[in-house]
């Protein structure tokens, strides 16, 4: 007997939520940026203006005098939704699906996966836009240059307490066998055990971040694009798309990931040429850089 118990797996409203918890624990950079959501619905291609404030400056109060009135020279920054990804699958034992709630659970973490790597990777991608860099190509990352990169942070006047760095594997196997860090890993892994369950410390200041989607440019040496970054670097925009017309079969769910930004959209219908039903996860959304002193890339 199919009830609202056993259809639950098919409820799009589900099956969403089901999504967001997946994305949280697949996604790094997102909600490390800067965010703009809307579940206001647009077009692929529409053109965003994401307003900035300038900078003001510290003036002289004179006594008996009023204040120096300034107007902030804000810009616009401009962020195309270009970026329309899905992932589909098509389940056709329903009856079998209806009873594995596991199954179902293996079918969202594969959509929600392979969306969450491509927005990682989009992002990633905006570190060719910044003109800074610290490091050495072809050379392993040392405590050395991320020293040097705290530094660039703080000359450049970015606050301390978001500055991320995001580094690739085999850098994060570099610093975990430089003798000058030995101690410093040794004291965290016994003061919380970081090391030993694989997680990166906050050294220096620098949130590390581990991934397998750090850019490696080929070369005489490579060239390893590790990324620093604030959250004021970058900016992920994310708006929802149109519903489906009514009566054309198709039922549908958006919801918005107050973590990531990203706004999901998850249609299901019965597709009659596959004999199955079609469950498509999707999202619209664009990246742009906003700051360049903000980001830059540390070379290894």
């Amino acid at each position: 007997m199919v009830n609202s118990t056993t259809a639950a797996p098919f409820i799009p409203q589900i099956w969403a939520n089901e999504a967001l918890e997946i994305l949280r624990a697949n996604i790094q950079l997102a909600p490390r940026v800067t965010r703009d959501s809307d579940l206001a619905t647009f077009q692929v291609g529409s053109t965003l203006h994401i307003p900035y404030p300038g900078t003001l400056v510290a003036n002289d109060k004179v006594q008996g005098s009023p204040v120096t009135l300034q107007t902030p020279n804000s810009t616009d920054t401009t962020v195309t939704l270009n970026k329309h990804k899905e992932a589909t699958i098509l389940v056709e034992d329903f009856v079998r699906a209806q009873a594995q709630p596991i199954l179902m659970q293996s079918y969202i973490e594969a959509q929600v996966v392979a969306i969450a790597e491509q927005v990682e990777n989009d992002i990633i991608a905006t570190y060719s836009l910044f003109s800074g860099s610290v490091g050495t190509s072809g050379t392993d990352l040392s405590a050395a240059t991320l020293r040097a990169a705290a530094q660039k942070f703080t000359d450049n006047k970015v606050k301390k307490g978001n500055r991320n760095l995001l580094l690739s594997t085999k850098d994060v196997t570099a610093l975990r066998a430089d003798s000058s860090l030995q101690n410093f890993f040794a004291y965290n892994d016994g003061r919380d055990g970081t090391i030993t369950t694989g997680e990166l410390p906050r050294i220096y200041g620098l949130q590390l971040l581990e991934s397998q989607l750090t850019p490696v440019v080929a070369g005489t040496p490579n060239s390893t694009k590790n990324f620093a970054f604030d959250p004021g670097a970058i900016v992920l925009a994310s708006r929802a798309l149109p519903e489906a017309p009514a009566g054309q079969g198709a039922v549908q769910s958006t919801i918005v990931d107050e973590v990531s930004g990203l706004v999901l959209r998850v249609t299901m219908s019965y597709s009659p040429n596959n004999l199955g039903s079609q469950v498509t996860i999707d999202v619209l959304y664009g990246v742009a850089k906003l700051r360049d002193q903000k980001g830059f890339v540390v070379l290894a």
